[in-house]
């Protein structure tokens, strides 16, 4: 999987997002051991991001296809199974964190918490941040708020998932 990271921020928003991100680790370094992981793995993303200046992008398409035809088509069913796979792994996560999580000792909780639900935000982030097999920018809207938001269109060229 090809990962590529656009520059799409202003300088001082990258900025922002890595003094906070780096704030979060020295936080939960000082802090609590039982909020010491989470703390360190929030803060790290934050400060990644932040350093990058922008949210990565996923290739949902293979580079070697010759015909624009079939890597859209790929890109597209790419696209539906790492949807499909965030739903699943969602599903699966929910009877799995209401067997663990009430048996948590309450100071692990944040851990454990965090621990159990990573692959679904890993699984979400994958599929949120997939890149248009057409237009090659995010498909869906990940910076926008709003009602038109639509989950199975890109937001960018219009492209639709049931299109190939």
């Amino acid at each position: 999987m090809q990962i590529t990271w656009e520059r799409t921020w202003p300088r001082w928003v990258g900025v922002a997002c890595t003094v906070f991100g780096f704030a979060n680790i020295v936080g939960a370094l000082a802090g609590p051991s039982e909020i010491m992981f989470p703390g360190v793995v929030i803060g790290s993303v934050w400060a990644a991001v932040g350093l990058k200046g922008g949210l990565p992008l996923f290739a949902s398409a293979p580079q070697g296809v010759a015909s624009l035809s079939e890597k859209i088509a790929q890109g597209l069913r790419t696209i539906r199974r790492r949807r499909i796979a965030t739903f699943l792994c969602l599903l699966a996560w929910l009877p799995v964190a209401a067997v663990i999580l009430p048996r948590t000792p309450e100071r692990l909780l944040p851990t454990v918490f965090l621990v159990t639900a990573l692959p679904v935000g890993a699984s979400f982030a994958v599929w949120a941040l997939s890149a248009c097999p057409r237009c090659g920018r995010h498909f869906l809207a990940v910076w926008r708020l709003g009602l038109s938001v639509s989950l199975s269109r890109c937001h960018a060229c219009g492209v639709s998932l049931h299109d190939a």
